[in-house]
């Protein structure tokens, strides 16, 4: 195939390029927010209606660092104060809410549970494209 064919039928390179942005946004997905396959593909099919507020000083890259029995005082010195805490339990920090308006959102959650010493760990890290349903 030459140069000339392209020039006159560039259209026939627009179906690969209708399945090529949905994949690249997907790969975004997947690299970025660390998402599976099945969370790419809601992140991209809701793309236009998702909105999503984080807790100030917030980033992906710090709530990556978050491991599994880490303790309250490290997760504060990495990503700071949540969104949200439940309190008095305060087993549950909120690093991402939705925005107004909005049902489908970037869900970051530490759900902490308290040792034999009194000291919150994390029990749980929620990382996921958060859908209504």
């Amino acid at each position: 195939m030459n140069k000339e064919f392209f020039t006159k039928n560039w259209y026939l390179l627009t179906p690969a390029v209708i399945v090529l942005i949905p994949v690249l946004m997907m790969v975004f997905c997947m690299v970025n927010y660390g998402y599976g396959v099945t969370e790419a593909m809601k992140a991209v099919r809701y793309a236009g209606s998702t909105s999503t507020r984080y807790a100030q000083g917030f980033t992906e890259r710090k709530f990556k660092l978050v491991r599994i029995g880490m303790d309250g005082r490290t997760i504060y010195n990495t990503i700071k104060n949540p969104m949200e805490r439940n309190l008095p339990e305060d087993t549950e920090w909120r690093y991402s809410l939705p925005s107004s308006g909005t049902q489908y959102y970037h869900e970051r959650v530490l759900v902490l549970e308290k040792d034999r010493n009194g000291v919150p760990r994390v029990k749980q890290k929620i990382s996921r494209f958060h859908t209504p349903d």
